[in-house]
């Protein structure tokens, strides 16, 4: 015989009506964002966040706990710590990084210390910059180097910002070592100036001469 047709207005039919809302308003947030309106942007991104936790409180209260979806709280919960970010809302930013980086369901997760640091950074808290930075390092795999060398470098400038010039020599050296560039060979010849370090500053000058760069596109 056929299938009976659901009812529209089925507890289950309602919750997958309310989890489509939740994607139109993260999508609406970000649409919003790239136009500028980081207002309305961060206003729709809120909207999504009280939806999708009725949406899950529903769920949990008709014992479908196991239809909740975790990568739909992952994408609300992204998208409120980036409009955060644009408010400079430092602190609410944080926490939700926060909520998804614990959280054991996202294996991946770690990398956004990276967004954690940079948030620190631009508060000048250099230290607690460096400590998120090397977390996300550890959950970085070796076959991704160049997002590993993006956070080396931001190491590096950490360093310098409270003054530890060692260390950031170590961070930059291990970039000029595995991807070379004009800014880290630059910044580490200051770091060599800075420790009176002549030779290795003279070797650094002549391999930064090599790397191409310079006089191209990236002057700026």
């Amino acid at each position: 015989p056929p299938l009976q047709k659901r009812s529209d207005n089925s507890p289950e039919e309602q919750c997958v009506e309310m989890e489509r809302r939740v994607n139109q308003l993260i999508e609406e947030s970000a649409v919003l964002a790239m136009q500028g309106d980081n207002g309305g942007a961060l206003e729709k991104a809120k909207e999504a966040g009280k939806k999708e936790r009725q949406l899950c409180k529903n769920r949990e209260q008709l014992n479908l706990s196991d239809q909740i979806n975790v990568e739909l709280t992952y994408a609300v919960h992204f998208n409120l710590a980036v409009q955060y970010h644009r408010h400079s809302l430092y602190t609410d930013a944080l926490n939700a990084y926060s909520l998804i980086v614990r959280n054991m369901q996202y294996p991946q997760s770690g990398r956004l210390r990276v967004n954690m640091g940079n948030i620190y950074a631009e508060q000048k808290k250099f230290l607690l910059a460096i400590k998120m930075y090397r977390m996300a390092l550890e959950e970085i795999p070796d076959a991704g180097k160049e997002l590993r060398f993006k956070i080396m470098r931001n190491i590096g400038n950490a360093f310098v910002k409270v003054g530890q010039y060692k260390d950031a020599i170590g961070s930059y050296e291990a970039v000029m070592e595995g991807n070379p560039d004009i800014i880290t060979g630059f910044n580490l010849l200051l770091c060599y100036y800075a420790l009176g370090e002549i030779d290795k500053l003279k070797r650094t000058f002549s391999k930064l001469l090599t790397i191409k760069g310079i006089g191209g596109e990236d002057d700026d």
